[in-house]
């Protein structure tokens, strides 16, 4: 009653309670004074000399089950204590992870790192026992820092931990398990609104009959990994060729009534023809605002929850001259840069985070190739595009309509002015693909 009446009296200070429930450390102000009050209800049943509210604990394990935020935390460190610290500090999981997604550049005793890291987090309740954990090598890494800014890890060690909760991201692994996904999306599933799919190489799932890069829907988007793609269990790392994240649409079920409706896909191939600094900076901004303003027009103004990236690993230091280029680009147009905490009474930003590749997934973009280079790739005409799209868009209601850039049917509030979408998406070069869900 007394740690109530505290958060009650000064409910603008964060408090960092343990909760008996044996739930996660709640992220908003609404759901940790929910938690506050579980407890004391808790309380009172002990005091009368019954056991804990069945119902109270009911209550509690929906709405965790049904929380929607998606964390990311980059830890660009390799002293493992600093990175337990980092993640005890700054993760606040409120949800049912379906999935802990370890994305990790190659340094020195990486996997013992990893493992280590893990079951440290596990043994101090940040993340619940037994949740699935895949661990995934890339060539470099971009998230967001325990200091709260935004930040590229191209060369020495960085880990970025993303938990996926079960209600939004569905994870699966192996080439069957991706194909089936594939299938899927060509289907148009009323219940995805994108899906990304990560290989250690160029797999044959990305092929066609011919040995030729295949053609995959437009909501499809991803990259080839630098190496192992591994499911840890029981302290061993089961290896497969590819995985694949099926964003699953959300009914607006958290006490903050957030939802999952849209996502909104392109693919940025500016710059190949611009010498100047300030000239490719400028025209990925361009291009990254434009794609804020494209999602708020086909969303109807839904909030961005998650922004997942795909770069080439040719499109950062090396190009732009400037390090961090796209992940202050990034933060700029839907973050908060350098807040390290959310303001009371506002939602927290949407987590960003991504991975530099040897090959990128996503709308296709006329003369674009799958190799990679730094710079700029083919020479080709400078009117080729710059860009490529695609959305969808699943309305609430079972009955209307589903609407996206392939050609399906629209709902008449969607007829706003659209930029030209694209109905493929394929392996391409020298690219940053970025996905906006919300």
């Amino acid at each position: 009653c007394a740690r109530l009446k505290q958060f009650l009296v000064r409910p603008r200070q964060r408090l960092n309670l343990a909760h008996p429930l044996g739930l996660p450390k709640m992220a908003t102000v609404a759901e940790e004074v929910l938690g506050h009050v579980l407890e004391f209800l808790r309380a009172v049943d002990i005091a009368r000399g019954r056991c804990a509210s069945r119902g109270s604990n009911q209550r509690a394990a929906g709405i965790v089950a049904a929380a929607t935020r998606v964390e990311a935390l980059l830890l660009n460190t390799v002293d493992l204590d600093t990175m337990i610290d980092h993640a005890c500090d700054k993760l606040c999981v409120q949800c049912q992870p379906g999935c802990v997604l370890l994305l990790h550049t190659r340094f020195r005793r990486h996997a013992a790192v990893t493992q280590e890291l893990m079951n440290a987090l596990e043994e101090k309740g940040v993340v619940p026992k037994g949740a699935r954990v895949v661990r995934v090598q890339t060539f470099g890494l971009l998230g967001r820092t325990a200091g709260g800014h935004m930040m590229e890890v191209e060369e020495g060690a960085g880990v970025l931990l993303v938990v996926l909760p079960e209600a939004l991201a569905q994870v699966t692994l192996g080439d069957s398990a991706v194909a089936q996904q594939i299938d899927s999306a060509r289907r148009g599933s009323a219940d995805v609104l994108a899906t990304t799919l990560i290989f250690s190489d160029q797999s044959h799932v990305l092929k066609n009959e011919d040995g030729e890069d295949g053609i995959l829907p437009p909501n499809v988007f991803g990259g080839i990994s630098e190496g192992k793609i591994q499911e840890m269990k029981d302290g061993f790392g089961r290896e497969s060729p590819s995985m694949s994240i099926a964003w699953k649409r959300c009914a607006g079920t958290t006490p903050s009534g957030r939802s999952f409706s849209a996502a909104h896909l392109q693919t940025m191939s500016n710059g190949r023809f611009d010498p100047s600094k300030a000239g490719r900076r400028q025209s990925s901004e361009r291009l990254v605002q434009d794609q804020r303003r494209a999602f708020d027009r086909v969303s109807g103004g839904a909030t961005p929850g998650v922004v997942v990236v795909f770069a080439c690993s040719g499109r950062g230091l090396n190009w732009y001259h400037d390090q961090h280029v796209e992940a202050e680009i990034l933060d700029d147009v839907y973050g908060r840069r350098g807040q390290d905490a959310t303001p009371p009474g506002t939602q927290p930003p949407p987590a960003i985070f991504g991975m530099f590749c040897g090959g990128e997934l996503g709308p296709a973009v006329d003369g674009s190739s799958s190799d990679s280079d730094s710079d700029g790739g083919q020479q080709t005409s400078a009117c080729q595009p710059e860009s490529a799209s695609s959305w969808k868009v699943i309305s609430a209601s079972a009955t209307a309509s589903t609407k996206d850039g392939a050609g399906s049917s629209r709902s008449p509030e969607a007829a706003v002015a659209e930029q030209p979408q694209v109905t493929v998406s394929k392996l391409q070069g020298f690219t940053t693909i970025v996905g906006v869900i919300g």
